[in-house]
């Protein structure tokens, strides 16, 4: 694997920083180097983080620091130590976990062939305020402190450590957050917009997910019956790096659903939905139930917006839907969708009541490596 590591050379310049993303990056550079040393002096360690991600408790190969930390204190001292010598301006773990709460350490790539007894991983920091369309490299560094740019678009063929917060755990305290385990959830209410984990073959959902197809539902004469509940059955994704960068593991999905009615529409649906990314690639069976289709109440006509979450300041997205009213007139809505400005916005799209695909899946993205399906059932 020595090979792997040769220099990538340094091309872009680097972004304009705010000084509180210049004192973000600076601590979570001095946790990488902290974390590399540890991980290359303590075979222990490694094989200990690695049994650990290999557990997936959100869904993907993700370990929150501070309860994995507490459960194996000597690498948390040893990390701690290394930080104090390594970071600027006396920073010491107390105030790091302080100012980063939810600090995640995860082996996105590479994890099945990572022999921990010998291989000391690279160490990635994800830097504040980068841009996941325009970053061309990310910096990591090895058990000695010294740098190595890798291709942020191409993942490398070598297990590699990633340093920051966590994408997938929402939450204002970890003390009761211990990663002993997937997290585990009922299916959502119809409506509700639930965003609930529950594991299946490894992977987690809003609400479910897994490797293997759902039983078929019993549908009309088309492809829709009025007043039954429409399902999500499944999801795929061509090429997830299109979406998600390798190093931020596997994609956060979120669908919102909107009904024309109302001033700006009015929300059936909002939740997420998270998956590794090999799953996604293949086919990842969801079979959640997302709400109850009845014209009545919501029209003929519903807005479908599919978005790959990164955070970043709050936006609004708009979308026409054409409807039939009470009477038989058409009308129409704009409806406003809230996203923040660094989401990738998959696809927008109306859903007809009659709208029943010839290819038995609805396509959103554009042509090529980024092309996503969904497969919808009507069901009793």
């Amino acid at each position: 694997m020595g090979c792997n590591r040769d220099k990538i050379a340094q091309e872009l310049p680097k972004p304009t920083e705010t000084a509180a993303q210049t004192k973000t990056n600076q601590e979570l550079a001095a946790m990488a180097k902290a974390l590399a040393h540890t991980l290359g002096a303590d075979a222990a360690a490694r094989q200990q983080l690695k049994v650990e991600a290999l557990k997936k408790f959100d869904g993907d190969y993700d370990v929150l620091y501070q309860p994995f930390a507490a459960e194996h204190s000597a690498f948390g001292q040893q990390v701690a130590a290394t930080l104090t010598n390594v970071a600027l301006d006396g920073l010491t773990m107390p105030g790091l976990l302080g100012h980063i709460p939810m600090l995640n350490l995860s082996v996105p790539v590479n994890i099945e062939k990572w022999d921990a007894a010998t291989y000391a991983p690279l160490v990635v920091f994800i830097p504040a305020g980068f841009s996941e369309r325009s970053t061309k490299q990310v910096l990591a560094y090895d058990q000695d402190g010294h740098e190595h740019w890798l291709d942020a678009k191409h993942a490398p063929d070598f297990p590699v450590v990633v340093v920051g917060p966590s994408e997938r755990v929402k939450a204002t305290t970890v003390a009761s957050v211990k990663p002993v385990g997937p997290f585990s959830g009922g299916q959502p209410t119809v409506g509700a917009g639930s965003n609930l984990y529950q594991q299946t073959d490894g992977d987690s959902g809003g609400g479910g997910g897994g490797t293997s197809p759902a039983p078929l539902g019993t549908t009309g004469t088309g492809c829709r019956t009025d007043k039954q509940i429409e399902y999500l059955r499944e999801l795929w994704m061509k090429d997830v790096s299109q979406y998600e960068s390798w190093f931020l593991g596997g994609p956060e999905i979120r669908l919102q659903i909107m009904s024309p009615l109302g001033t700006n529409g009015s929300s059936i649906l909002d939740v997420e939905y998270d998956m590794s990314r090999g799953a996604i690639e293949d086919h990842w069976y969801c079979n959640t139930a997302l709400y109850y289709w009845n014209k009545a109440t919501i029209t003929n006509t519903v807005g479908y917006l599919w978005v790959e979450q990164d955070g970043g300041d709050e936006i609004d997205v708009k979308l026409t839907l054409g409807y039939k009213t009470d009477n038989g007139l058409n009308a129409s809505t704009e409806v406003t969708y809230k996203i923040k400005n660094d989401d990738d916005q998959i696809t927008k799209i109306p859903m007809d009541f009659d709208f029943c695909p010839s290819e038995g899946y609805y396509a959103g993205g554009t042509s090529g490596d980024r092309e996503f399906h969904w497969v919808l059932e009507n069901r009793p």
